[in-house]
């Protein structure tokens, strides 16, 4: 069996043609990844194309939501209760705070509870959604472990909760929006305290 139609020796490219071709393709790339697939994709706009095509602000959204999504809740900056507060019982009360949450600002809500203890909560933003996770720690747990019950964007939500241990059970918000939200959460059960953390 014979090998038909082998190209000529004058017919392949040079070596200069190759490194030309090569220096085009990277060349285009470069362009591409610059004007194109950094905006749209990571919100990253080095010469200011993507603002004008509309692709920067496409990749700030993407980027945010994927931030919001894997992003760990912060650790709250509680004590554990003394030992001559720590058999005192959780009473029925009710309570409301109130945060506002500059853009992409986050805040935690928290509530002392005991296992058994049951709250009725309602909060929201009076309109913008913003990101939200429902969470509890334990007393005395290292920064990292939390137990996560709900997360998700909203305008608000309400419901009941009980706790399923002792310790701190309550929401962490982050304003997604460009502009303040403010966040209104009222709570009727038993609980010991029912307050904002302060900002880290």
């Amino acid at each position: 069996m014979k090998n038909a139609n082998l190209p000529n020796v004058g017919d392949l490219p040079t070596l200069h043609q190759l490194n030309r071709a090569t220096a085009l393709a990277f060349g285009v790339a470069v362009a591409l990844l610059a004007t194109t697939i950094l905006p749209a994709e990571y919100g990253v706009d080095p010469i200011g194309t993507g603002r004008l095509l509309g692709l920067t602000r496409m990749g700030e959204v993407k980027q945010a939501e994927h931030a919001a999504e894997t992003a760990t809740v912060p650790a709250a900056t509680t004590t554990a209760p003394s030992a001559a507060t720590s058999n005192v019982p959780a009473t029925a009360q009710s309570a409301e705070v109130k945060v506002t949450l500059a853009p992409d600002e986050g805040r935690e809500v928290k509530a002392d509870m005991r296992a058994g203890d049951k709250i009725t909560y309602a909060w929201t933003t009076g309109g913008p959604e913003i990101r939200f996770e429902l969470h509890g720690e334990e007393h005395d747990a290292p920064a990292d472990e939390y137990t996560s019950y709900e997360k998700g964007s909203s305008a608000g939500e309400r419901g009941e909760f009980q706790a399923p241990f002792d310790g701190m059970h309550g929401w962490y918000w982050r304003n997604r929006t460009s502009s303040p939200v403010t966040v209104t959460v009222t709570a009727t059960g038993t609980f010991r305290s029912f307050a904002a953390k302060p900002k880290s």
